[in-house]
């Protein structure tokens, strides 16, 4: 399903006439996202739920990825200055949180309603680095043009 995914999350920022080096970046961000959720909130259990927002305002787009597994531990999904690691201590995995806060303008992780995560990720569509303004949101949360 990442695959499809890719694909989405491809269309979708294209359409915002994003350079292809920026579309390729928030594509391998969303992955990593996606990812994560199913290897440590699933424990790469199979058929559980990941839910993806894609949504766009005036001066920004916001992707929204919700799952339903267990809650990431706070220190997992901080911000930390990324190190390039020696032969020696090489180890898989730790990147992938990183690569969002380096490829979006914000971040951020949150308990999701009644369980699990929820990891909002936003990109400012203007060229001169203000921040976007918020876009609205519910009082449960969930975006404005959600139908539920």
């Amino acid at each position: 399903m990442l695959r499809a995914v890719r694909g989405l999350v491809r269309g979708y920022i294209e359409g915002w006439d994003f350079p292809e080096d920026k579309v390729l970046e928030v594509v391998l961000a969303v992955d990593e996202a996606c990812t994560n959720a199913m290897r440590h909130a699933y424990n790469n259990e199979p058929g559980n739920r990941l839910v993806l927002w894609l949504r766009s305002g005036e001066t920004c787009i916001e992707i929204e990825l919700r799952d339903e597994g267990e809650p990431a531990p706070p220190g997992r999904v901080k911000r930390k200055k990324i190190v390039v690691p020696d032969k020696e201590t090489l180890q898989p995995g730790g990147l992938g949180v990183q690569i969002l806060y380096e490829v979006f303008d914000e971040v951020q992780f949150a308990p999701g309603e009644e369980r699990g995560n929820r990891v909002t990720m936003r990109l400012n569509k203007r060229d001169d680095g203000t921040p976007a303004a918020p876009l609205e949101r519910r009082p449960d949360g969930r975006p404005e043009a959600d139908p539920g």
